[in-house]
């Protein structure tokens, strides 16, 4: 298993999404905030970053101007999403902070945990693993403060993945454990198998790493997660690659490759494309690589 990470396929970043509301004046506005953090949302999805960008501050300057706390809060937390996608992390943290503190005055908890989780991502990002231990900590009491499972098992996934960057694979299990009958939500069945599929990979356990990771991929295409699925993608790649069976290591790995390019993520994109020409050239398989190289030299 490739011991290189990304934050697509190590951390867990969550945007946030609203409710409906009525009819009223008020009502109505609530919902233009909610369209415009709708298409946001599908702008991010698609790897259209400025996009995205746009829509949610367009989001956030309606919900500030009625005083619409909640979605002020959440907007804070899809900006922080994109400015971390972005690369600039100083800017990610300020606003993740910003929709902490809303979201801790106001009693928010499940969203709260989302914001200290997605600092801890931050924190990793910058190589600072004692901060980020925190936040994931922060994250954990105020997800069990919400009461609310499906924030639990997240937080308990994301608690394994940290474990499991640093091969600490017993505490990896001991909280895929925990998190194993609260992951009830889509969601959080699709990080558990996921993270799963990993340990199982890091064990070198390549059918159990399979099993796992289809069920991810099954439970990401339903929710139209394309990172998690690109990462679901690469992941059984190095699953068949463990097993040493490279026509189906490269063609994993090109799907990766294709979905990562749609997100315009170029880290992932020079590793499939290592692993793309390991395998053409271990199997034997002659498979043509110009599309892959044109694509990255064209980045």
């Amino acid at each position: 298993m490739s011991g290189k990470r990304w934050a697509v396929l190590s951390f867990t970043l969550v945007l946030l999404v609203g409710c409906g509301a009525s009819r009223s004046p008020y009502g109505k506005q609530v919902n233009k905030v909610e369209n415009y953090s709708d298409r946001g949302d599908e702008w991010y999805g698609k790897g259209d970053l400025p996009r995205a960008m746009k829509d949610y501050h367009k989001a956030l300057e309606l919900s500030q101007g009625m005083d619409y706390q909640p979605g002020v809060a959440r907007q804070l937390n899809n900006l922080g999403a994109v400015s971390l996608e972005q690369g600039d992390l100083s800017r990610a943290r300020e606003f993740f902070t910003r929709a902490w503190e809303i979201n801790r005055h106001q009693g928010n908890w499940a969203e709260a945990s989302t914001n200290q989780a997605n600092l801890a991502t931050v924190a990793q990002k910058a190589g600072n693993r004692g901060a980020a231990a925190q936040h994931l900590a922060q994250a954990e009491e105020v997800a069990r403060l919400s009461k609310d499972k499906a924030a639990l098992a997240r937080i308990y996934c994301r608690w394994a993945g940290f474990y499991l960057d640093q091969m600490e694979l017993s505490r990896t299990e001991e909280y895929l454990n925990l998190a194993r009958p609260l992951a009830r939500a889509p969601a959080s069945k699709a990080a558990l198998a996921h993270q799963q599929g990993r340990l199982a990979l890091a064990r070198g356990d390549a059918q159990t790493a399979i099993a796992h990771l289809i069920h991810a991929l099954e439970e990401d295409r339903k929710l139209l997660d394309r990172a998690a699925i690109a990462a679901d993608l690469y992941f059984l790649g190095e699953a068949f690659r463990l097993q040493q069976d490279w026509p189906q290591a490269f063609d994993y790995y090109a799907r990766a490759f294709d979905v990562f390019a749609t997100l315009g993520r170029q880290a992932p994109l020079q590793d499939c494309l290592k692993r793309l020409k390991e395998a053409n050239r271990e199997g034997f398989l002659n498979r043509p690589l110009e599309r892959f190289e044109k694509h990255t030299q064209a980045s």
